[in-house]
């Protein structure tokens, strides 16, 4: 139980490593308020004795004084809708002045790579067995976590919205072309029209290019080195969170729905806004219960420590009315 994340602050050329045990899923608003802020609370937490791998780094951030550099991913929604993760980073940046901020796509992986640390020992040794699915669109009230679009070797598109992952379809192989029925997709495809959750993820495949492109909310860890694997002979290209690449390679077929900047930041102002509950108080009270019960339990002592943001109630509103009001225009 937790949401693990690595924290790094680079300060004169050389780096300092720390562990969270719960932060990975609030760092958006652990991160916002600033650079200050930020450096503050990583250096609250735990000295880390050692880097979690892709399987076990849910969230983390980076921070480099010296570059002005931001480099992070966590949290909840951000995590997995990019329009509500892009707003939140036009939001900060007013008071992130001058900084550079980016998505870490491949999780730690692109932490470990800005700082040169061997990825070989970042990966999980832990593989995911590939249960081979085919490509059956979703019912209009279904929900949609991934837009494929295929072009066959006619020329013709097809479209399918499933709720699958990347990785269910494409760490098949090309054995995926095989099983691919025309009639199980549509020609065009407005994802107005289905009332569920945006998708976070998506590919085209393009049957006579043997190519494949992919897009992604979450952070991938591994997975495009193994769909390129997986597919030998064939171009894979990475868009990360581009998924408007996938609107150009259908050539407009493919519809998204449209972003309210307004509906963005009130949901944004709610989530940054609201007062933190530490799941250590949780752990205690269930602790507490088993053991008048007669039970004995083991907690990992990382799990009863939280060391969560402290900024007062009204500096954040102050800061975030400012934040808001020095937002630059659009999404």
């Amino acid at each position: 139980m937790g949401h693990r994340a690595n924290l790094i602050i680079i300060r004169e050329r050389t780096y300092s490593l720390y562990y969270s045990h719960w932060c990975a899923i609030t760092l958006p608003s652990d991160l916002f308020w600033g650079p200050e802020a930020a450096v503050e609370f990583i250096e609250q937490q735990e000295p880390a004795e050692g880097w979690l791998d892709n399987a076990w780094a849910e969230g983390g951030a980076l921070v480099d004084l010296d570059r002005q550099y931001l480099l992070w991913y966590g949290g909840e929604d951000v995590k997995y809708e990019i329009p509500l993760r892009r707003h939140l980073l036009k939001m900060m940046l007013p008071l992130w002045p001058g900084w550079t901020m980016e998505w870490a796509s491949a999780g730690i992986l692109d932490m470990g790579a800005y700082i040169g640390y061997p990825l070989e020992k970042l990966y999980s040794k832990n593989s995911r067995s590939v249960t081979p699915l085919k490509l059956e669109s979703e019912p209009k009230d279904g929900w949609v976590r991934l837009v494929a679009s295929v072009v066959y070797l006619d020329g013709e598109l097809r479209l399918y919205p499933v709720q699958s992952e990347l990785e269910d379809y494409l760490l098949q192989g090309p054995q995926l072309v095989e099983s691919l029925e025309k009639s199980a997709g549509f020609p065009e495809l407005d994802l107005n029209e289905w009332p569920q959750e945006t998708p976070d993820q998506g590919f085209h495949l393009n049957l006579p290019d043997k190519a494949i492109d992919v897009w992604y909310a979450p952070d991938a860890g591994t997975l495009l080195q193994q769909i390129r694997e997986a597919w030998p002979g064939w171009t894979v290209t990475d868009h990360k969170d581009r998924y408007e690449a996938q609107v150009r390679l259908t050539e407009g077929m493919l519809l998204f729905k449209k972003d309210n900047p307004e509906e963005l930041t009130e949901r944004l102002t709610s989530y940054l806004l609201r007062s933190h509950s530490s799941p250590v108080d949780v752990i205690k009270q269930i602790v507490q219960l088993k053991e008048e019960a007669g039970e004995n339990i083991e907690v990992n002592p990382h799990a009863l420590v939280d060391e969560p943001q402290d900024i007062p109630q009204d500096t954040r509103e102050q800061l975030l009315r400012y934040a808001i009001a020095k937002m630059a225009p659009g999404i």
